[in-house]
């Protein structure tokens, strides 16, 4: 989405309309690097609750 808006912001003769697309384009722009931060974010949680779900069964459990 954010690259449709920036090649219509290219193409935009006013200079209104113009910034009004780009701001739409950075807020997708702003919108996707935070999905993918809080993914990596998630991701990294559930690999330490894996390690530590294996350190706990291997040091704790005979």
């Amino acid at each position: 989405m954010e690259q449709i808006y920036l090649q219509q912001a290219e193409h935009s003769t006013g200079d209104l309309e113009r910034d009004s697309l780009l701001n739409i384009a950075r807020g997708f722009g702003y919108a996707a690097r935070q999905i993918e931060r809080r993914s990596l974010i998630s991701k990294a949680v559930m690999i330490v609750a894996l390690a530590v779900l294996v350190l706990f069964s291997v040091l704790y459990i005979p």
